[in-house]
Parts: C-alpha cells; structure tokens; sequence
C-alpha cells in the first residue's frame, strides 16, 4: 500500500511533477524512511508498513513564497489523496494547536487574525465538499486556503512574539551578551576582525579539528592562538566549537581509516578535546562540545552510541575543566536530511533524549541555516520557525543560536564556500527572491520571534561579511567590507535591546 496525491496546479491536474526535497514523516513531523516518487500522474509515498505517514516537500505559493510544507498523517489507501487540500488541512490544524498553546483568544488583535482564519476555513470547508465530485475545483479553494492560512499565521507567529518580548521586557533583563556573530578563524583582515569585535557582544570561534590537526602528528593552533590573544584583550565573551563536528569539511583526512571502529574515533575525540580544552580554558566561557552527530555520515552511529558519544565528550570537558558551561549543538532540526539515513538520530529526537538522559550539559545550540537547495537548509515561513523553537521549550535547557543565516542574493555565489555550487533560487523563498534587503527584513523577524522565546539567551549571525561564507551573499558586509542592510538593522536591535536592559 502507499498513500498517493493527486496535484493540482491552478485548478489543473498535473501530469508531470518533479518534487523538490520530498521526506516521509511520522509522529511529531519525524522524518522516517520512504521513497517518494512521481508516476502515472500521482506522488506516491511508498512504506513498507501501513502506518500513518504524512508528506513533506517544497511548494510554491507566488507572491507569498515557495516553502517546505506538510500534509497531516494519512493512511494508506488506493485513491488518490488532493495534496492541494491535505497541504492546506495540514496548516489550519497546526494553527489552532499553536493558538490553544500560545492562548492566544481575548486580544483585540486578533479579531482581524480570526476573520482571516475563518475566511481560510470557509475556503477549506469548499474544497471538501468538491473533492470527490469536481478535484480540480476544490484545489482552487485548497490553494486559497493554504494562501490565507500561511500568511495569518505569520500574522500569528509575529504577534505572539511581540506579546512575549514584552513578557520578557516587564519580567526583568535580557542576558548582557546577546548579540553574537561566527568568526571564520582563517580570515585575518583587519577590517573584519574591527567590525566582528566592535559590531557584536560576543563570538562564536569555530575549533575544526581539520585545521588544528592537519596531520596526525602536527598540532598547528596559530590562526586560533592569535584569534583568541585578540578577543580576550578587548574582553570579548568567546563560546569555542563545536569541538567535535564530524562533517567531511571538519575531520581531518587522517581520521577516516577509523570510521568503522567507533572505539579508536572516540579515543581520539577525547584526545583532541583534552588538548584544545587545556589550552584555551582561560579565555573560552562557553564550550560547544559536540555539533550535528544526528546528520553525520562519516563516522555512522547507532542512537545509542550517539548519546554515549554526547555522555562521554562532554565529561571530558567537564575533567579538564570542572566549572565548564558547555553546549551540545543540534544542525538542521527540521531534519530532511534523515530522509535516506539509516544511521543516527533525527535532531529533536536526539536533543530529546540527550536532555532526558542525565548528560551534565548547560545548554542546546541550534544552528539554522537556511534558503539553499541543501536538505535541511530549505526556506520555511516564520509560523515553521516559532513552531520549531517552541520544540526546545520542554527540554528544560537554555538555547544558543550558534549560527543564524539567510543568502543575500537569489543567484549561486561563485565566492562561497561551495564555490557556486548553490543557487538560491531552488531553495525556496520568503515572499520574494533573496536580496540585501530582505535579508534585514528576515532578520528581524526571526531574532525577534527567536528572542521572544524565554529560554533563548543568543543569537549569533553565521557570517560577518562575505568572505569565505557558507550561504550565497550570506554575510552582513560585502566582500569591500560595506554594511549592508542587515547589518545596520542588527545594531538598531542591539542599541534597542541593551538600552531595555539599562532600564530594567
């Protein structure tokens, strides 16, 4: 059995479709194993079982965006699901959840949010009186009640955190060291290292084993040694790591004769923290002790030896250096990556369990790149991204965002670190293509939604300018070093932020 849609397109069938970043999810948007593929003019999500499953994919909506979106969990069945209508009984859903969580009812705001709703579901209600007798008709009033219900649920999203930072402003200060941004520790301009220093209250100092230790026998830690004598001197916060990030770009090449024996890796894990740990445990605050083990590939892992690998790296730190605040870091939390992984752990599972599991850590990191044709890199709306952050509220830790980022530009980047290999525009959209200015516009939306969250304590943008940078125009200065809109937007929300906290 599979569960089959039929897709609709202004009110016409589909013929032919290639689905972009198609995943299977089970419970709680999970993504498990399935293939999903378009044949005979219907998506079909096969399953070996007969569970439940619901579908996630790119969807374009013109002038609103083109995001990742899901249906509910549906059960296997010969006819033909309309994706347009499941897309859409899918959002309405997740908004009356999150108003029932948010209790979001006696505000005179939301009497105009409520009437959009109603509209949405008025739409809706058409759409399934016609899907049996006239599809294509009730596809119409589907794409119209998806429209309605994602752009009042931004509404939603948007108001609900303008309701908690004020929450947040009444009940006391904001952390002092809010405002951080990744520093790429190979780039030794000077310009950079001035407005990385001056343009943020703390820094994020990436230690990737694949620089330190080049070679097996060669410990080389002069480009972090002067990095670190720089920030310490002008007293800058530092929060090191991830220490141990097994993504091909961070382990050093020496280390994949290793990949199957899971004993030797972690000795040499320990080895490599116990080194770098006592060198800088004066000047470090923060450790960032593991990053990404639910989406590694190099070093495959059970879920069980995922947690004792978190256990047992974090405890070296914790040997080295008793009152260590330390971090364990959670990479891509929606988690289509996990679509053909059969290894690992999907990232808020992990985070769930780390967290339950007696770890002696201080805190989650959360790196959130996004707007890039990478799975879990994809552009959601700012409903998806509060939803995804409430997920950490049960996990009774604080949460650092380690690397916030968005491109700057809506074509592939011939000056990045995939050297133009991505192109925003297949990434999908947030109402418009990528340019400087909707990436300030973005900005302050999500660091606004983010610290509504009152366990949030920092954000830190992912690349000060566009040097070496992870994600097409991606940084806050162009390549001349000139501040683009989003940076400028940043010290406006700085300036505002620590002046809440002067007066608190």
């Amino acid at each position: 059995m599979a569960v089959k849609f039929a897709i609709y397109r202004d009110g016409k069938r589909l013929e032919s479709f290639a689905p972009v970043a198609p995943v299977v999810l089970g419970p709680e948007s999970v993504p498990i194993a399935g293939e999903v593929i378009f044949k005979d003019g219907l998506l079909i999500s096969n399953r070996s079982d007969e569970h439940a499953v619901a579908l996630g994919l790119m969807w374009d909506m013109g002038m609103l965006g083109c995001f990742h979106l899901e249906t509910t969990r549906l059960q296997h069945r010969e006819e033909p699901y309309i994706l347009n209508v499941e897309l859409a009984r899918a959002r309405l859903m997740k908004i009356v959840q999150k108003r029932e969580d948010w209790n979001l009812f006696d505000f005179p705001r939301m009497e105009k949010l409520q009437q959009l709703f109603n509209e949405a579901q008025g739409q809706f209600v058409e759409a399934l009186s016609l899907q049996k007798d006239n599809p294509a008709e009730a596809s119409v009033f589907a794409d119209h009640a998806l429209e309605l219900a994602v752009d009042m649920s931004e509404q939603l999203a948007i108001f609900h955190a303008e309701l908690l930072l004020n929450r947040r402003r009444t009940n006391g200060p904001y952390v002092r060291h809010m405002f951080g941004c990744r520093i790429d520790p190979t780039i030794q301009n000077e310009k950079y290292r001035e407005t990385a220093i001056s343009g943020f209250d703390f820094a994020i100092l990436p230690m990737p084993w694949r620089l330190f230790q080049p070679t097996e026998q060669v410990f080389d830690t002069q480009c972090i040694d002067e990095w670190v004598e720089l920030l310490s001197r002008r007293r800058m916060p530092i929060i090191a790591g991830p220490l141990i990030s097994l993504r091909e770009q961070d382990v050093p090449d020496w280390m994949y004769i290793w990949e199957n024996d899971f004993d030797t890796m972690r000795d040499l894990c320990l080895d490599y923290i116990q080194k770098v740990v006592t060198r800088y445990r004066k000047a470090v605050s923060v450790w960032n002790v593991v990053s990404g083990l639910g989406s590694n590939t190099m070093f495959p892992m059970s879920f069980e030896q995922c947690i004792e690998f978190t256990r047992v790296m974090v405890s070296q730190v914790k040997n080295v250096m008793p009152g260590a605040r330390t971090l364990v870091s959670i990479t891509h939390p929606f988690g289509e990556h996990r679509q053909r992984m059969t290894s690992g752990a999907p990232p808020l599972l992990y985070a769930e369990m780390v967290a339950q599991s007696g770890i002696n850590f201080e805190g989650f990191g959360v790196e959130l790149e996004v707007g890039v044709p990478v799975p879990g890199m994809y552009t959601r709306d700012l409903f998806q991204y509060s939803c995804l952050m409430d997920r950490f509220s049960g996990f009774g830790k604080p949460v650092f965002v380690t690397a916030l980022g968005v491109p700057s530009r809506a074509t592939a980047d011939a000056s990045d670190r995939s050297e133009g290999k991505l192109d925003p525009t297949d990434g999908g959209r947030w109402h418009r293509p990528w340019d400087p200015q909707l990436q300030a516009e973005w900005m302050e939306s999500v660091y606004k939604l983010t610290f509504s969250k009152p366990f949030v304590e920092s954000i830190s943008w992912a690349n000060v300018a566009d040097m070496h940078h992870t994600l097409p125009g991606g940084g806050l200065l162009d390549d001349t070093f000139q501040p683009k809109p989003g940076f400028t937007m940043l010290q406006d929300m700085r300036e505002k932020f620590h002046q809440w906290n002067r007066k608190s």
